[in-house]
């Protein structure tokens, strides 16, 4: 099957989207997407999935994004691989939809004064959308090809299952209308991001928290600032202005289009990845006592943070599934 500079294209072309989407998002996303570009869908992406006021007030309570962001982007990508690679049907992936919908269920229980935070289900089916879409939207902004017509009915194919395979507060989503197609995914998305959001303090913390890890975990000292641009182009400048981060001038946007397309430019020249997208992360990833070096127990308070004892470690199962989940 990997013969070949660019063989991904050719397996894709003989399958069928309809009947054969999963092994097509296996495929794309485990030989085609590098983690630099996974972490440029996560990170961003959560910007503009909290721009609800609770959601963000749930990742601020929850607190792993500014605290734990080393442990908590290795726990998400956990969760994106069992997802897009080992696929929906595998049972790395049921078991990984069920464990957050575990997760989901014990935060809620824990916090009656964020009430709906998981109940809302448009705060299920935007995640989704913007994570089949996210890649595609990029590109054609910048004036690139976009997702081919087959990767587009495999990637709904995909948000759509794994959208049953979720729950709200309130019961299972199975039920639940999800947008039809592609074009209602964008249109979706497009409505979900006009509405009219009012920024939060938490919005702010967790969206800072978020745009410097970014920068820090794949931008050298000297370019950290540019890599904090990065983040805030790909949050959009709607986003950036409602979590009070700042937005980029005309030049520094115009620097940063110049990277991106170069970077896509450069994957459609390189040669897919014979080696699976998990395996790339697992060689990357950090043990525990590399992450208690990284990220000692911090509590974020008015002047920076101020380290605390980690007290959680003795508490209830729902403290522990929090502290393993993606929040």
């Amino acid at each position: 099957m990997r013969r070949g500079y660019k063989w991904v294209d050719r397996e894709l072309s003989r399958m069928d989207p309809e009947t054969d989407w999963e092994r097509m998002v296996s495929l794309y996303v485990g030989h085609r997407v590098p983690e630099f570009a996974l972490a440029m869908m996560v990170y961003p992406g959560t910007m503009r999935m909290m721009q609800q006021g609770f959601g963000a007030a749930t990742l601020a309570h929850t607190s792993k994004l500014e605290t734990r962001p080393h442990r908590r982007f290795q726990d998400g990508n956990d969760f994106l691989m069992a997802w897009m690679v080992d696929g929906l049907s595998s049972t790395a992936g049921r078991g990984a939809a069920a464990r957050l919908n575990r997760i989901h269920l014990a935060i809620a229980r824990r916090t009656p004064h964020l009430p709906g935070n998981f109940d809302d289900t448009d705060d299920f089916v935007y995640p989704l959308v913007l994570l089949a879409t996210f890649g595609d939207r990029l590109q054609t902004s910048l004036g690139l090809p976009g997702t081919s017509e087959p990767m587009r009915t495999a990637w709904h194919r995909w948000a759509q299952e794994l959208f049953r395979l979720l729950e709200r507060e309130s019961g299972p989503l199975s039920d639940e209308a999800f947008p039809a197609d592609w074009d209602a995914m964008t249109s979706f998305a497009v409505e979900f991001e006009s509405r009219p959001y009012e920024p939060t303090e938490s919005g702010h913390r967790v969206a800072t928290a978020m745009m410097d890890f970014f920068a820090e975990r794949w931008f050298p000292a000297p370019l950290r600032s540019f890599g904090r641009d990065v983040t805030r182009y790909l949050a959009g400048e709607r986003v950036c202005r409602l979590h009070r981060i700042g937005w980029i001038g005309p030049r520094r946007e115009r620097l940063v289009r110049v990277f991106l397309k170069s970077a896509f430019r450069a994957q459609r020249l390189l040669p897919d990845s014979r080696t699976p997208l998990p395996v790339r992360l697992r060689r990357n990833r950090r043990t525990n006592a590399q992450l208690k070096e990284l990220e000692p127990y911090r509590v974020p308070s008015g002047n920076g943070t101020a380290p605390v004892e980690p007290r959680y470690r003795d508490t209830a199962s729902v403290a522990r599934s929090t502290a393993d989940g993606p929040l």
